[in-house]
């Protein structure tokens, strides 16, 4: 754990998962509940007619589509881009090609670390053999049979 600042309110708190102390974490989550109660109420409505009709700050409703907690249907009511191609997206940082690719980018690199890895153990465990290191238990064994 680590000891932090809300950016919300200044206090300080040990940090666990989110950047906020546990007062203002529980005030987000009440505010999230307020802003999902009225889209399930109101489908379809925009960002500006959420704020507008709960009282809730238009950045604050935008967090929770950057963030991938809500999503809004419909493109005229999105303010949101894709923080990589600019197109519009209805919830979260980016588009579902972007999505993808980041995804398969991603994949590709853990690939490759783990085929590195996978042959560094191989190249240690052929040097370790070819300087006479044995197994201490395959030898315990054969001992054993040999004591009988």
């Amino acid at each position: 754990m680590s000891i932090k600042n809300c950016p919300e309110c200044g206090k300080i708190f040990n940090f666990v998962r989110t950047n906020l102390c546990p007062e203002c974490q529980e005030k987000e989550e009440q505010i999230f509940r307020v802003i999902r109660n009225y889209i399930s109420q109101h489908s379809g409505v925009s960002v500006i007619d959420v704020s507008r009709e709960t009282g809730i700050s238009e950045d604050k409703v935008l967090r929770f589509l950057r963030q991938g907690r809500l999503s809004i249907s419909g493109e005229k009511h999105i303010k949101l881009e894709c923080e990589l191609c600019g197109r519009f997206v209805s919830g979260g940082r980016y588009c579902p090609a972007c999505q993808k690719k980041l995804t398969a980018g991603l994949k590709k690199i853990v690939e490759e670390e783990n085929r590195k890895a996978l042959e560094k153990r191989r190249a240690d465990n052929s040097e370790g053999s070819s300087k006479g290191i044995q197994m201490h238990t395959a030898n315990l064994w054969k001992n054993k049979r040999k004591n009988k």
